[in-house]
């Protein structure tokens, strides 16, 4: 199908989908570039359309002839294509996809995001938490929405292959430990005495990673069994959410796999 006003119901739809209360309203979210479209239609993701700018060459046939964009193609005037793009050079591709319904496993390891504010983090601590073998990621209120355009794009589709779960931290962190008994809740923070290189972080482990320019808040401090620091050589008081939470993400993967107790 050809839409070529910007005007178009649909495409002032998509449009609101850059913003967080469009998504919430709508259950759906964008998805831009043909790498992360890829992404998207190998992974459990459901499309809900393709689009595809006019003004460019023909659409790379792999995705745009995926059995999954069949009946869900749209083919846009240049003008209600930079409607929906987010980007400032957009690739010419974007899916349109809809927010899983996903409730929370409680694995015996997870990653909770304590009101982190910056999507570049954000999307960071995804792919990292899926490196290292987090497979359930907690937004606590005041984080970042997951299924925001600069999210999606730092994640690099890392969003499309892990659990991401909306809830009150400390609830989830009460509800966890009731279901990991042995199991041990670590939070960061600057000025903790025990270093993560130090700390027996555990099979069983939830892990706390704090706002930016706050860190973790007190109350989920008080929740945890013990809080951690990176050792680190230089002047720098501190390393931004992304860096500190990719390392102690590994520093866990690490010990579990030589047997750390």
């Amino acid at each position: 199908m050809y839409i070529e006003s910007q005007h178009n119901d649909r495409v002032r739809e998509w449009a609101r989908l850059k913003t967080r209360r469009g998504r919430q309203k709508s259950g759906l979210f964008l998805v831009e570039g043909e790498r992360l479209v890829t992404e998207l239609l190998a992974s459990h993701v459901h499309l809900e359309a393709l689009l595809y700018n006019a003004a460019l060459d023909e659409p790379p046939d792999a995705v745009w002839n995926h059995p999954k964009s069949v009946d869900r193609r749209f083919v846009l005037s240049p003008q209600a294509f930079a409607l929906i793009a987010d980007t400032e050079t957009p690739q010419g591709l974007i899916a349109v996809a809809a927010i899983p319904k996903v409730d929370p496993h409680y694995p015996s390891r997870v990653l909770v995001l304590d009101a982190v504010q910056d999507p570049g983090n954000v999307g960071t601590l995804i792919r990292s938490a899926e490196a290292f073998g987090f497979d359930e990621i907690v937004f606590g209120t005041g984080t970042v929405d997951p299924y925001s355009p600069k999210v999606v794009r730092a994640s690099m589709g890392g969003l499309f292959r892990v659990r991401v779960i909306a809830a009150d931290p400390a609830r989830y962190l009460a509800a966890w430990r009731r279901r990991h008994a042995q199991g041990t809740i670590v939070a960061t923070a600057a000025d903790a005495a025990e270093r993560c290189d130090r700390a027996a972080l555990g099979e069983q482990l939830a892990l706390v990673i704090g706002n930016e320019a706050r860190g973790v808040s007190d109350a989920l401090r008080a929740l945890a069994d013990r809080t951690v620091a990176i050792p680190m050589a230089g002047k720098a008081e501190s390393l931004n959410a992304a860096m500190a939470g990719t390392i102690l993400l590994y520093e866990a993967y690490r010990q579990a796999a030589n047997g750390a107790t």
